[in-house]
């Protein structure tokens, strides 16, 4: 026979299965707050993409380049108020070797530098040792050999898209391949980046969109928000 009392004590509840509290712990609060952090990743991938578009807009705002002389290259210095990431301006003559069918060589002194289907140009110019020309995609023209103006943006061996390969390309064709050697990236000028203003401008639109939804969602699910 069961003597066990079966009446409940007076302001005695039940706690059903459902109503029991969650044991404290990361993958609780994660499955808690699923919403709020697929809204953090958003944002977090849309400020990253607006951070770095951000410069090349600053930069596509750019006007007249700054002027670069020879005296100034050989020297070593730049402009005042110059820094690398500026639009600036050199005139001089292509220095090509006796043998400009051989790139990448040292007979050519045109260097490449090759990743991803996609190929980078250098070369120097007559007046100085102390600065390289980069062009983008195609070799530089080698039938033009008289004195030229190259515009571009302001970078250094250092800096430039695919540094290790770079250094194996200027090494390759005698070039200067010292990390502070200035180099003029002639496919980077304002012109440029303002014929695509609009994709940045979207991308910065939806920056701004990702952080406007997660200050008013937060952590309301999606269905049903």
């Amino acid at each position: 026979m069961d003597t066990r009392n079966h009446k409940k004590p007076v302001g005695y509840e039940e706690i059903l299965p459902e109503d029991r509290q969650e044991e404290p712990g990361l993958g609780s609060w994660i499955k808690r707050n699923t919403a709020l952090l697929a809204r953090l990743f958003m944002v977090a991938v849309f400020t990253f993409g607006a951070s770095t578009t951000a410069a090349n807009f600053s930069y596509g705002l750019e006007g007249e380049p700054t002027k670069l002389t020879v005296e100034q290259l050989s020297a070593g210095q730049l402009p005042p108020g110059t820094a690398l990431g500026d639009y600036v301006e050199v005139t001089g003559s292509p220095s090509f070797g006796p043998n400009t069918d051989k790139v990448g060589t040292p007979d050519s002194r045109i260097g490449v530098s090759a990743r991803y289907s996609a190929a980078y140009f250098y070369f120097g110019i007559e007046e100085t040792d102390g600065l390289l020309i980069q062009t983008a995609q195609t070799p530089p023209d080698v039938t033009q050999t008289g004195e030229q103006v190259y515009r571009g943006k302001l970078e250094t061996v250092g800096t430039v898209i695919f540094h290790d390969t770079t250094q194996d390309g200027l090494k390759s064709a005698g070039l200067p391949h010292e990390e502070n050697t200035p180099v003029i990236t002639t496919g980077d000028t304002p012109e440029y980046y303002r014929q695509i203003f609009p994709a940045y401008s979207a991308i910065i639109g939806l920056w701004i969109v990702s952080i406007a939804w997660l200050l008013w969602k937060r952590n309301k699910p999606f269905l049903g928000s």
